[in-house]
């Protein structure tokens, strides 16, 4: 315990950093401060084109690989494969048994983007595979070994964005990633629509295309992506030697200290972390809100349970998302300005009032 009272404050006190990161390298030196606003906000749209469009394009593909069961369910999967709704739900299920022991072993091996997207390559694979089941043992199978190579996406995909921004760009940036979600939820539906027109082309079930085309659409990215995705901030294709040096310094400023990985162990930081209260409070908002959004498995079937048809019953399902985007963006926006975020207060509460209004509904 000793040691972990003593790396904490060796990080909070940040008493004698190792050398002067205010002052500007070498090469922005003599610039004045209307150049280096002007290079900074050209630096990072820069680096929102190159890592932000490829992370959040790979957390929709995430969420599309994830929740098109729920639009198979409309196009006949639990007919043709002869599922009780126990079965259906056990399916829906099983993806989270294969996050749970995986995710914590390998957050640490999954800050690379070229492990990124190895782990999108071989669950767009495991996604389009699903096509070829025939029974649910093999559904369920597949489902498992998606969740188990999805694990560690997202907060893998946290902890690599925050490599190249400081603490005042990231709340905005993680809304951006996390919106990736819900409009992979969004766009699973309206995809759908286009899919299910295959239906019984060459003799193959819709909801079997869905698989397989969505899984092909996520292989294509993470061949795309991995031509330039990088893997440290000073290899960043499309960055000249002034950006390079203007995003270091950025990031060190903000930090105080230069990165120095050898300050902290894992095990100590780990152990900073369990005995934080703040971990445990966070735990507890995330499974609140994981419970609540449970209910996007069975959307697209509480949907059509009301009278519409299979495609209005896709098309009806987005808009909920669309909204949700707009939201996430202006409170990570908001959070950046003002340096804290003060709406998760009432965010749960509205929450439980739109699933109580949907359930009334």
């Amino acid at each position: 315990m000793a040691d972990i009272k003593s790396s904490a404050s060796q990080i909070e006190g940040l008493d004698k950093p190792k050398q002067d990161v205010e002052i500007l390298p070498e090469v922005l030196q003599g610039r004045s401060q209307d150049d280096l606003a002007r290079l900074g906000r050209k630096t990072t749209l820069k680096l929102d084109l190159i890592i932000m469009r490829a992370m959040t394009t790979l957390y929709i593909t995430n969420y599309l690989d994830r929740q098109n069961v729920a639009a198979a369910n409309l196009a006949g999967i639990t007919e043709d494969l002869n599922l009780s709704a126990t079965q259906y739900q056990t399916v829906i299920s099983i993806l989270f048994v294969g996050y749970s022991p995986i995710e914590p072993r390998r957050l640490k091996d999954q800050v690379s983007g070229h492990i990124h997207l190895s782990a999108v390559f071989i669950w767009g694979t495991i996604s389009a595979c699903t096509a070829a089941v025939h029974s649910f043992g093999g559904l369920l199978a597949c489902r498992f070994f998606l969740g188990l190579v999805e694990a560690a996406f997202f907060p893998g995909a946290f902890y690599y964005i925050s490599m190249f921004y400081n603490r005042k760009q990231i709340a905005f940036r993680t809304a951006i990633l996390y919106s990736g979600s819900q409009l992979g939820n969004a766009f699973g539906t309206l995809l759908a629509i286009g899919i299910m027109k295959l239906d019984g082309y060459h003799g193959i079930a819709g909801w079997r295309w869905l698989f397989l085309i969505e899984g092909i659409i996520t292989i294509g990215f993470a061949v795309i992506f991995g031509l330039y995705l990088p893997n440290h901030p000073q290899k960043i294709m499309g960055l000249n030697e002034e950006e390079r040096a203007w995003l270091r310094w950025n990031y060190e400023t903000d930090q105080k200290q230069q990165d120095d990985s050898s300050e902290v162990t894992a095990k100590q930081g780990l152990m900073m972390a369990v005995t934080d209260p703040k971990t445990w409070l966070l735990c507890g908002t995330l499974y609140a809100t994981y419970t609540a959004a449970a209910v996007n498995n069975f959307f697209p079937t509480v949907v059509l349970g009301l009278g519409f048809s299979r495609n209005k019953s896709y098309g009806l399902t987005a808009p909920p998302f669309i909204l949700c985007v707009f939201c996430m963006l202006l409170n990570g926006f908001h959070s950046d300005k003002v340096s804290r975020d003060i709406k998760l207060a009432y965010e749960s509460p509205l929450t439980s009032r739109r699933n109580k209004s949907a359930s009334g509904t």
